[in-house]
């Protein structure tokens, strides 16, 4: 699974159309938001143990490019989707060992573009 920051410097750089073409991948996604209260929850829980999964959703790159297209139609995303196959494997994570500690619904693979584009926009990066 990519790292956030991988992430989001590869939504930056589809978003300008710098990178030529996105990737051709299925991913796992999970907002940053997510992550801390999940790692605060696991420190704080003394029932917590082993490994905790923290992923929202699975999404290839072009379901993401389709939903950003749509919604931030003025930025122009790349339209191209890289001829080099990466891992299409369609799976989920299994999740339910940190909901059972009582961890609240992840944010939506939605949620976590806007408020992407929402903090590339406040920075002055968009």
């Amino acid at each position: 699974m990519f790292s956030f920051v991988k992430k989001n410097v590869l939504l930056f750089t589809s978003l300008p159309g710098l990178r030529g073409e996105y990737p051709n991948t299925t991913v796992g996604f999970v907002h940053i938001d997510d992550v801390v209260a999940a790692h605060i929850l696991a420190m704080e829980e003394c029932k917590a143990s082993g490994r905790l999964v923290c992923s929202s959703s699975v999404a290839h790159w072009t379901q993401i490019i389709e939903m950003l297209k749509a919604k931030y139609p003025s930025y122009p995303f790349e339209n191209k989707c890289s001829s080099q196959e990466g891992d299409n494997c369609a799976h989920i994570m299994e999740t339910s060992k940190i909901q059972k500690l009582g961890f609240p619904a992840f944010k939506s693979v939605p949620e976590m573009f806007d408020d992407c584009i929402k903090s590339f926009q406040e920075k002055g990066f968009l």
